[in-house]
């Protein structure tokens, strides 16, 4: 008889919290590329410059997927168990764009509507919020 409890017990299960490993590691519902070179300049520079800070803004022009950046960022901050993590837009429409963002990468989010959710307050996931 196979003892799994062994092979369990020697592995180790550490989470990537660089975000460009994050991306390469994430099970996306369709294949999405490569990240473009101005995100990944963005997520080196955020990773080796700004990764303990508390507080980030990333400021881009349209189209250069600031959503997919924002949420590596986070799913970063989680990895590294800096819980809560907290995600906001300034409407619902963008609170429903960035979830399906998500969803599509492969990360998980929670959202809110009166109580605050478990899987936020354990740092299992981020809050998207308006």
């Amino acid at each position: 008889m196979v003892d799994f409890n062994k092979l369990l017990s020697t592995r180790n299960l550490q989470k990537p919290i660089d975000p460009i490993e994050i991306y390469k590691s994430l099970d996306r519902t369709r294949e999405k590329g490569e990240l473009r070179s101005a995100q990944e300049i963005i997520l080196k520079e955020w990773y080796s410059k700004y990764n303990n800070k508390k507080d980030s803004i990333i400021k881009l022009n349209t189209g250069k997927r600031k959503t997919l950046i924002g949420l590596l960022i986070l799913q970063s901050k989680l990895n590294k168990n800096e819980e809560p993590c907290l995600y906001l837009c300034p409407n619902k429409f963008l609170v429903e764009q960035t979830c399906k963002e998500a969803e599509s990468f492969g990360i998980e989010v929670c959202t809110a509507e009166k109580d605050i959710p478990i899987e936020f307050e354990n740092g299992k996931k981020f809050l998207l919020q308006l």
